[in-house]
């Protein structure tokens, strides 16, 4: 025994020889006998909070997945997807990417008047948008190649407007480093949307279902954060005032100019295989499509998300305090590691397992696991440390790159989609692959080449 305790004393000295200041509290519940260690900004300790909400608010509709696939058919998902596709492209220019700038400003009373900002131009782009899908849904539809997705464009812009409420309110949560309340925040959700899903499933209410049930979970969880935000404006005495929020838009105004257009394009980018799916291989093969990406893409983007936002907090808070170390390989490491398990189950049991899981018309989504598995790990590597780009100054520098995205995206896909569906899924792979590992050789570019922040674009010190 005395020996076995010199062994873990000797590994725990070594952890913490190589650990980082910043991820030393997250081993003091490791042994009382080290508590003495207390870093607040543990960066370890905040992912571990955000990282414990996700992989709750992961098991919930994991384990309603099985019952729902029987309930709801491949083409019920397939208008799903498509619907998620449209309320996604529609999302990202609400806010004018000014909800991305939210963690820059020094002062909480101008990052919140940023926030007032997100929120009045995603009132008023969205009130346009419903008027324009409520006049031309049936055209729009037809466009799409789904006619059934017609009775639902009108509630699209919606969906998007308290997608950008949740977003704006998010990065503001994030800012006060309040994880307990994202946490929180991701496992109401994914109680809501499931549960609403097994309800209406159960009266056979189909697609409308599905997409009510997921307006539903967004919307709980929309109010939720905003609710908060709103009661710690009126503890802080912080005053909403139009000159303070013109400055502020002034004073970021390379997001919707340069971030929010190219930030367009990706999310379409990411959109163009569910499109082009729906247009050339009918519902069916796009519901095929989203279970794959939602069963293997859902838990990887939950993880990712949580080690984004608070990666993204510390930076920019590193970058106040003129800190130049980024830990981008080192991140990168760590989340590598996380991915090659599921990447590895993946490749060798996901036909077996999805035809047991969620019954035999399901079997051939695990064969495209095998196939998109690889792209989704490379972008759950690469894209919590996308925040580098906007944090060191480098929005442009990122445009181009989401700029370039697009177009091969919509050039690569166009011509994939006169083969067969797995064809056109080999070649997504690859080329997402190919993107997003160029993606990752300008982040760490970005984060070893500044020391500060270019003024104008944020008007403060970044860390490189």
């Amino acid at each position: 025994m005395a020996s076995l305790a010199s062994l873990v004393t000797m590994i725990k000295s070594r952890i913490f020889a190589f650990a980082a200041l910043e991820d030393r509290y997250f081993f003091t519940f490791l042994s009382p006998a080290i508590r003495s260690f207390r870093v607040v900004d543990g960066f370890v300790r905040n992912v571990f909070v955000l990282m414990t909400g996700s992989t709750i608010a992961m098991i919930i509709p994991v384990i309603a997945a099985p019952i729902l696939t029987r309930l709801y058919s491949p083409a019920d998902y397939g208008v799903l997807a498509l619907y998620v596709s449209i309320v996604s492209i529609v999302y990202v220019p609400l806010t004018a990417n000014y909800d991305s700038a939210i963690m820059l400003p020094e002062k909480d009373g101008d990052a919140l008047n940023l926030a007032a900002v997100c929120v009045a131009i995603a009132f008023l782009l969205s009130a346009v948008l419903l008027f324009a899908s409520w006049c031309f849904a049936g055209q729009i539809s037809t466009l799409l190649g789904n006619g059934r997705i017609a009775p639902y464009l009108p509630l699209a812009p919606l969906m998007a407007f308290m997608m950008a409420l949740h977003g704006t309110f998010i990065f503001w949560v994030n800012r006060k480093r309040d994880y307990r309340s994202l946490a929180a925040n991701k496992i109401v959700e994914s109680v809501v949307t499931p549960l609403a899903s097994l309800v209406l499933g159960i009266y056979s209410w189909g697609a409308a279902g599905l997409i009510a049930s997921l307006l539903g979970g967004k919307t709980v969880a929309a109010l939720m954060l905003g609710q908060r935000a709103w009661r710690e404006k009126k503890q802080s005495r912080i005053s909403l005032k139009k000159e303070v929020m013109f400055e502020q838009a002034r004073r970021y105004s390379d997001f919707p100019l340069f971030s929010a257009p190219t930030s367009f394009l990706d999310m379409v980018a990411l959109q163009v295989p569910v499109l082009l799916l729906t247009k050339s291989f009918g519902p069916a093969v796009v519901g095929l499509f989203a279970l794959t990406a939602r069963v293997l893409g859902a838990p990887l983007a939950l993880a990712s998300q949580s080690i984004a936002q608070v990666y993204y907090q510390w930076i920019t808070e590193a970058g106040h305090r003129n800190n130049k170390t980024s830990y981008v390989l080192k991140v990168a490491g760590y989340l590598a590691l996380i991915a090659s398990g599921p990447v590895l189950a993946a490749i060798l049991f996901s036909p077996s397992l999805f035809a047991f899981i969620f019954g035999a018309q399901w079997r051939i989504a695990g064969d495209y696991a095998r196939i998109l598995v690889i792209p989704l790990a490379i972008k759950f590597v690469v894209s919590p440390l996308a925040v580098i780009m906007p944090a060191t100054g480098n929005i442009r520098v990122g445009s181009v790159w989401k700029a370039t995205n697009f177009v091969t995206t919509w050039v690569t896909l166009c011509i994939a989609s006169h083969f067969q569906a797995k064809t056109f899924l080999y070649v997504y792979s690859v080329h997402d692959s190919i993107l997003y590992a160029c993606y990752f050789f300008l982040i760490v570019k970005a984060s070893a080449g500044l020391g500060t922040v270019r003024d104008g674009a944020m008007n403060v010190p970044g860390p490189v």
